[in-house]
């Protein structure tokens, strides 16, 4: 495969063996670096470019127009950590909605609890779907997953449809560019919040509180708007540039912070168990600062 930076955002040859997946960031001006062992695939779908690298550091990684999105690695920790706040803070979520999430990892997260009837997993680019399933996603062999529906389509658009229909969503946004722009209007929160029962629960993946403030802020501003219970969260990520995650759980009626700690299902998880449940709502105080 061509190491042309025309062609294959991020990927530069050191040298005649070695590859590297450089993701840039601006905020900084900095890029951080991951060493490749194999270029297994690489497509250019009519959304953005796709492609799937061993890394010696990470494992297998799912690549969007030059950006790491998930590995094999520690991809475990933001799947749990997008599911389960919600889906342990409501007391019988059935229908789950998410927009994003083309690994199907959170969403296969989300089955681990009994009283889910319907999964919808909403994805523009059915591409990304199909290379998940090729490279990323083992076959689980969970007859439940029948529960999740592929739906390939704008969230944008498919969330005004959903109407008082879910329980819980789960918003795995991209960064503000693109198709993904109109995720972070105050129009699309609204949507949500009509897209919810009267005790229905959200999640936004809201970025990194240290180089990426401005998500983070406008995210629990613009859900403030609507919601009587707002927390922002955090975790750490190893792959994501600065090693620390943020999310934004927004509340009709259940507090996570008064969650019945009992129906989180750690026996099956790898990262998320009571006391992370709990710490993750502790914030440090940097990050404090930024939400005032």
């Amino acid at each position: 495969m061509t190491n042309n930076k025309n062609t294959l955002t991020g990927y530069y040859k050191e040298s005649d063996e070695d590859l590297w997946l450089w993701d840039d960031i601006p905020e900084l001006d900095m890029e951080v670096g991951y060493k490749v062992e194999a270029l297994l695939h690489y497509e250019r779908s009519p959304f953005q470019e796709i492609s799937i690298v061993d890394t010696q550091g990470f494992g297998r990684m799912l690549v969007l127009d030059g950006t790491p999105q998930v590995t094999t690695k520690d991809g475990f920790i933001y799947n749990e950590m997008i599911t389960h706040i919600a889906m342990t803070t409501h007391r019988e979520p059935k229908r789950v909605g998410m927009i994003g999430g083309g690994d199907c990892g959170p969403s296969r997260e989300a089955l681990k609890y009994e009283s889910v009837e319907q999964i919808d997993v909403v994805e523009i680019d059915q591409q990304v779907i199909e290379v998940c399933r090729r490279w990323m996603t083992k076959d689980s062999g969970d007859e439940r997953e029948a529960c999740i529906r592929m739906i390939y389509r704008d969230g944008y658009k498919w969330i005004q449809e959903q109407k008082n229909n879910l329980d819980v969503l789960l918003i795995d946004r991209s960064d503000p560019y693109g198709p993904a722009t109109s995720l972070y209007k105050q129009q699309f929160y609204q949507y949500v919040y009509d897209s919810l029962t009267e005790d229905g629960i959200v999640v936004f993946q809201s970025g990194s509180p240290f180089y990426n403030t401005s998500i983070l802020k406008n995210t629990v501003r613009s859900l403030s708007k609507l919601f009587p219970i707002v927390h922002p969260y955090v975790c750490s990520i190893p792959t994501f540039p600065g090693g620390i995650w943020s999310f934004v759980v927004a509340s009709k009626k259940w507090d996570p912070l008064q969650a019945d700690l009992t129906r989180l299902p750690c026996k099956d998880t790898k990262y998320i168990d009571p006391e992370t449940f709990l710490a993750s709502f502790v914030l440090p105080k940097y990050i404090k600062n930024i939400l005032k």
